[in-house]
């Protein structure tokens, strides 16, 4: 299921309209429903290392999804200092960023400005993007899932 949910996130992402079309539009909803049962898969693994952690993370990027009309909200301001302004379809409220799936949004007019991709890794680095709280709280989950499930079990003492 997750994986159908990422291939639908990735036709909405790599083939982007130029302006987000609203809640209710063609690639918005294809990204709410994969974004549900991506939550779905993780509510079945709940008990697994990272997963309430992931499910956190998730639960916030859809939350400023939702309120913000079917897409993550960024700021041009936060594409600049990434050096990722030629990624925006147009420089205009509301443009689609392409390999994202990101909508462009002036700061005061982005509902719950503190979860969208506000947190910056600037062009002088490599690997220069902008990505939100719940991203980080994602990639921890996700860290901490394969750690724990990748390491070897500790070897239980025997009885002689």
């Amino acid at each position: 299921m997750a994986l159908v949910a990422f291939c639908a996130q990735a036709l909405v992402i790599y083939n982007p309209l130029p302006k987000a079309e609203g809640l209710l539009g063609y690639h918005s909803l294809i990204l709410l429903v994969s974004y549900a049962a991506v939550i779905v898969v993780v509510v079945l693994n709940r008990r697994l290392p990272g997963m309430p952690l992931v499910g956190i993370g998730l639960g916030m990027n859809l939350l400023v999804i939702l309120l913000n009309g079917g897409f993550m909200p960024i700021t041009w301001e936060a594409l600049e200092q990434a050096g990722l302004t030629n990624f925006a379809l147009s420089p205009e409220v509301g443009s689609r960023i392409m390999a994202t799936k990101d909508v462009l949004l002036p700061r005061d007019q982005t509902r719950l400005w503190i979860l969208s991709d506000i947190l910056v890794i600037p062009a002088q680095l490599p690997l220069s993007t902008v990505f939100s709280v719940g991203d980080v709280l994602l990639a921890c989950g996700i860290f901490w899932l394969f750690q724990r499930t990748m390491r070897t079990p500790a070897a239980r003492p025997t009885a002689s």
